[in-house]
């Protein structure tokens, strides 16, 4: 009677345990979807990041690029949401601002007030040494809408073509915009025609797949964007869904042959109104003169 007694008094201890790990694992799995869909569509986050090189010029130092990508304007992406990331880019006070491509949302257009909202938010924007964007996919789809915001709003696409930015009479640096590697034209030869070898160089292009293909070429460093860094990111789950112009390079940094590949998350959102393991987020770039060191 007494072992019988222990028994029950195990199974109950048993199951009491059990119930309590299925309650801890109901409550996580609440939370990241609470999280996803309630929390990380309304925040993004700031990353930081220091480009050094013997190429950087001394009067580049404490240069302060603003980089960010893949709006996709649509139906999830509310004013309030839109005015805070542009503010925030505004208020670190960058010398240069380069958008990397896909401002609107093909799938699911935006409305005319959006778009009108967005254009004068971006038009709002400054930086002395310049404002600058290159298409991503989205925007082949809707050339006519995205070159009147990129017009009214006083930024340069650089397609297939690189500019030298002076910033005094012996500092220099190129930028180089590459179209994009999905319903893009790409012209390499075009792109980096005018980019001096003696100058840092940095390549802007939608879709980090390009990347292979500009090793041979002068850049020191590749922006993209395109994956949303998987938007709902799940290790391993996600590497079996990813489409085309992302499907080698996803997520994170690349360095191959001295060029450094940096994959932004993007701000917006698409097909689904949620984000997980993938914060939205805008990149502030300082270049470092190595010889501010010594």
């Amino acid at each position: 009677m007494l072992n019988y007694v222990n028994q029950l008094s195990y199974n109950y201890s048993m199951v009491k345990k059990l119930l309590i790990v299925f309650a801890l694992v109901a409550v996580f799995i609440a939370g990241c979807f609470y999280n996803a869909l309630k929390v990380n569509t309304k925040q993004f986050r700031i990353r930081e990041e220091y480009l050094s090189s013997e190429k950087i010029h001394e009067g580049c130092d404490g240069l302060l690029i603003a980089y960010f990508s893949d709006i996709k304007l649509n139906r999830f992406l509310d004013e309030a949401y839109v005015s805070s990331f542009v503010s925030a880019i505004d208020s670190f006070k960058p010398d240069i601002i380069v958008f990397g491509g896909d401002l609107l949302d093909h799938d699911d257009r935006p409305s005319q007030e959006q778009i009108a909202h967005l254009s004068a938010l971006l038009q709002g924007l400054h930086a002395p040494y310049g404002k600058y964007a290159v298409y991503g996919d989205e925007d082949h789809f809707m050339k006519e809408s995205v070159d009147a915001i990129y017009a009214s709003a006083g930024f340069k696409v650089l397609n297939n073509e690189s500019v030298q930015i002076c910033l005094d009479r012996s500092s220099y640096i190129n930028l180089t915009g590459i179209d994009s590697l999905y319903q893009g034209n790409i012209d390499l030869a075009a792109a980096f025609l005018n980019s001096n070898a003696n100058y840092y160089s940095i390549a802007v292009s939608h879709c980090p797949d390009i990347f292979d293909s500009i090793l041979g070429y002068n850049v020191d460093m590749l922006l993209s964007g395109h994956s949303l860094g998987g938007q709902i990111f799940f290790p391993i789950l996600s590497s079996f869904d990813r489409e085309y112009g992302c499907k080698k390079y996803f997520r994170g940094k690349t360095t191959r042959n001295g060029v450094t590949l940096d994959i932004t998350t993007g701000l917006g959102r698409k097909t689904s109104d949620a984000r997980f393991n993938a914060d939205a987020e805008i990149v502030m770039y300082t270049l470092s003169y190595q010889g501010a060191q010594d």
